[in-house]
């Protein structure tokens, strides 16, 4: 079981210290209650790895042949994370991209019916979605992908509001600032794909060696639904960190923690 590394410890804050830091964002809240910079990474090792058997209501799926965890967000009713068990710091961090590892993303997608699970009702795919943040934007250094309902803004963007969206990275604006967005057809709800490898160029072009590993910082958001010919399939969309177009790669803000689209669907009978 890896073990806290002292750049881990240094990177936590006291909490009186944390709570006066402005401008905070959900996540940024999110960190600070759950212990500094290595709060996610401590509460997995200790409630959900530590024992034979999980032992906090917070580890929702263990999965330790992948190495990966499903964990309760401190905040929204129906907000989870994906969390590697072993040391990814975030985007920045080889290993996110190098494809050593399970696929976090078709993880967490796998899971998703815990959405509809935690709202009392059941919530189609198109409503739901996965989003990781910039090494820029977040408040924990151990990778997690934020898992949730999107927002209406999101869907319209994946329905073309922004312009359409192809198998190829187009390059479009979300809430005015720059983004990339790409089709993944895919006739059954099921991601084959790693969006790291994607937005990484080794799905397309394993051999390339321009493109740096791991990529400039980003955040990457992901969704399923059908493209404007009515194809089922994912899209995908990378968010870089672009200072002059106002971009901070804060991907899950293509996510709602209220999960408004699905208040009037029907709860579960």
């Amino acid at each position: 079981m890896p073990a806290l590394t002292p750049a881990r410890r240094r990177g936590a804050l006291p909490l009186a210290a944390a709570l006066m830091l402005a401008g905070c964002t959900a996540e940024n809240v999110a960190g600070v209650l759950s212990g500094g910079r290595d709060g996610l990474w401590r509460n997995v090792q200790q409630r959900c790895l530590a024992p034979p058997q999980p032992q906090h209501a917070d580890c929702a799926s263990v999965d330790r042949a992948r190495g990966l965890v499903l964990y309760k967000d401190a905040i929204g009713v129906s907000h989870y994370l994906v969390i590697p068990v072993r040391p990814v710091t975030g985007v920045e961090d080889r290993r996110a991209w190098d494809g050593t590892g399970a696929n976090a993303w078709a993880f967490g997608w796998d899971e998703r019916g815990i959405v509809g699970q935690a709202l009392g009702k059941p919530v189609p795919d198109d409503m739901l979605g996965l989003a990781v943040n910039s090494r820029t934007s977040r408040s924990q250094d151990q990778l997690h992908i934020h898992l949730d309902c999107i927002s209406a803004a999101a869907r319209a963007f994946v329905n073309g509001a922004s312009g359409p969206i192809g198998t190829a990275w187009t390059s479009l604006r979300f809430d005015g600032k720059p983004v990339r967005a790409r089709f993944i057809p895919a006739a059954e709800p099921v991601l084959t794909a790693d969006p790291f490898a994607l937005v990484g160029g080794r799905a397309d072009d394993p051999g390339a060696s321009a493109i740096p590993v791991p990529p400039p910082d980003r955040g990457i958001f992901l969704t399923y639904g059908q493209d404007r010919q009515g194809r089922p399939g994912f899209f995908l969309v990378d968010q870089p960190v672009h200072a002059a177009g106002g971009s901070n790669g804060h991907a899950s803000d293509f996510l709602d923690r209220r999960c408004r689209l699905a208040a009037e669907l029907p709860a579960a009978g």
